[in-house]
């Protein structure tokens, strides 16, 4: 069906193709994302495939510690996202980037069809996640390609769809020091197929419109199933679960960091349902100020 090898091999040959894609990086100031204390750019990116991207960067105006650490954040599968301005505030600089097709990038291009958990599903060079993917790779292009940034403590923390696009990005690229996936999206497809609530409802829908599609839907989503990727893991990462989670269950998430190998440790609230939490919130804070 598919191997470890396989796998490695896939994801080596796409980020060969993405490293020859010049990043061709355009900056404008954005006063309007912009406080006292920082200053924030809309940024502009050329991805895997040629699909330019959006984003945010934002830049404290005080940095006491020379060149800043730095932090990458995606969205969730809503695609909206604020800048995270309290990481901001405590002197990282910060990447707000929008992968293809969602959020700000939007306007540059979108899908044609389809959801993104759907998109190409049974094709894995044109599955809508490895672009995606290659987009988060991109944005930590963009970090260490940044003078006033220092390229090792660049790190990563989102939630939902983007705790399992922190998952992925640690997995395929090493520069990122510690990541934070919160309550992860897009994990241990074998079992999340059979979620009944949004969005991977969606998988479970497909499925029933097409049931001889199956195992070609399985294989490809192998390819991109943290389940799979993340002993590739070298870098310390903290992950959390809401036991009350519907949207991203503990079932789905337990067997992936499981197979993580790097310093880890997980967090688990019982009476949490998929939502932001203040107590996890300082405890990723504190995990990013230990580890950049």
């Amino acid at each position: 069906m598919y191997s470890p090898h396989d796998i490695r091999e896939f994801w080596e040959g796409t980020r060969t193709k993405l490293d020859n894609i010049p990043i061709q990086p355009e900056l404008s100031p954005a006063p309007d994302q912009s406080a006292r204390e920082f200053d924030t750019y809309n940024v502009t990116l050329t991805s895997f495939g040629g699909i330019r991207l959006r984003g945010w960067y934002s830049v404290p105006k005080d940095n006491p510690r020379g060149k800043y650490p730095s932090i990458l954040a995606v969205p969730g599968y809503s695609g909206g996202k604020q800048i995270p301005t309290q990481l901001v505030l405590q002197g990282y600089a910060l990447l707000t980037l929008f992968p293809r097709s969602q959020g700000e990038s939007k306007a540059e291009w979108q899908i044609e069809s389809g959801t993104y958990l759907t998109y190409h599903i049974t094709d894995r060079d044109r599955y809508f996640y490895r672009g995606a993917y290659m987009d988060c790779v991109r944005g930590i292009d963009f970090l260490a390609s940044r003078s006033e940034i220092d390229a090792d403590r660049i790190g990563m923390w989102s939630r939902s769809q983007g705790g399992g696009l922190t998952l992925a990005t640690t997995s395929l690229d090493s520069r990122i020091k510690a990541g934070v996936a919160e309550e992860p999206f897009l994990c241990n497809y074998p079992l999340s197929i059979e979620v009944k609530t949004n969005p991977y409802v969606e998988l479970g829908e497909y499925l029933s419109q097409h049931p001889e599609q199956k195992e070609t839907v399985l294989k490809t989503l192998a390819y991109f199933d943290p389940l799979n990727l993340v002993e590739r893991i070298t870098r310390p990462i903290l992950v959390n679960i809401g036991m009350q989670d519907d949207v991203c269950p503990y079932h789905t998430i337990v067997p992936v960091f499981e197979r993580i190998v790097s310093q880890k440790a997980l967090m688990i609230y019982p009476d949490l349902g998929h939502s932001s939490c203040t107590d996890f919130n300082n405890h990723a804070k504190n995990w990013l100020d230990l580890y950049l």
